[in-house]
């Protein structure tokens, strides 16, 4: 899926792809830049995806995200809220030096990328005949 938005400034495009690398993992790759103009596509894909394909775990791939502001912190804060309700493991994945940097001042940093704690999750988690080696081996 792809989300084309508009802003003041001119058209952005913000590009989300979702698929499924494993059984029990969903993978949300986000290119763009995810600011004010952006960010509540971010959040509704997030979101819908968490409710309609209800994933173990759920990947957000930020390697392509040029720039990330506060309300693109608050989409993925939101997302995880959402992916903790439901009792599913969230985790960012490849942030570029920039966003990087901007997770860590706020404090986000070690709670969004974080590692999952495959020991927890129980063989009820996965559907049958996959588990951890699976998920890390994708």
């Amino acid at each position: 899926m792809s989300a084309k938005v508009s802003s003041a400034a001119g058209p952005r495009l913000l590009r989300i792809d979702t698929s499924r690398p494993a059984p029990a993992t969903v993978r949300v790759a986000v290119a763009g830049e995810v600011d004010l103009a952006t960010a509540t596509a971010l959040r509704d894909s997030v979101l819908r995806t968490l409710h309609e394909q209800d994933p173990v775990v759920l990947e957000i791939d930020l390697a392509g995200v040029t720039f990330l502001d506060c309300a693109g912190i608050g989409a993925l804060v939101a997302a995880r809220n959402t992916a903790v309700q439901i009792g599913c493991r969230l985790r960012v994945t490849h942030p570029r030096p920039i966003v990087r940097l901007v997770l860590d001042l706020t404090g986000l940093l070690d709670v969004l990328t974080a590692p999952i704690d495959w020991p927890q999750l129980t063989s009820c988690e996965y559907p049958s005949g996959t588990g951890p080696a699976d998920e890390v081996a994708a």
